[in-house]
């Protein structure tokens, strides 16, 4: 794989990564009314139950996992069309 399709594909990883996390971030306010328990609210993920960090955990997790799948896929893709 070339380098600027390797460092597209890196970039892209990374800006879908942050839209991934603000979307799943939005979408558990819209659900719960509450903020996330994450690490960038602290207060929220200590008083937050086990059930809900575990729940925004797993969601956020799988999230994280599908965007890195489909922004390999594409940039390998991008490769193949580059050779």
């Amino acid at each position: 794989m070339k380098l600027p399709v390797k460092i597209l594909g890196v970039a892209a990883s990374i800006v879908a990564g942050l839209l991934g996390a603000k979307l799943v971030g939005s979408i558990w306010k819209g659900a719960t009314g509450e903020n996330p328990p994450t690490l960038a609210n602290p207060d929220v993920q200590q008083r937050a139950t086990i059930g809900k960090v575990l729940a925004f955990a797993a969601v956020s997790g799988a999230s994280a996992s599908i965007i890195q799948a489909v922004t390999k896929r594409w940039a390998g893709k991008l490769a193949d069309k580059g050779s």
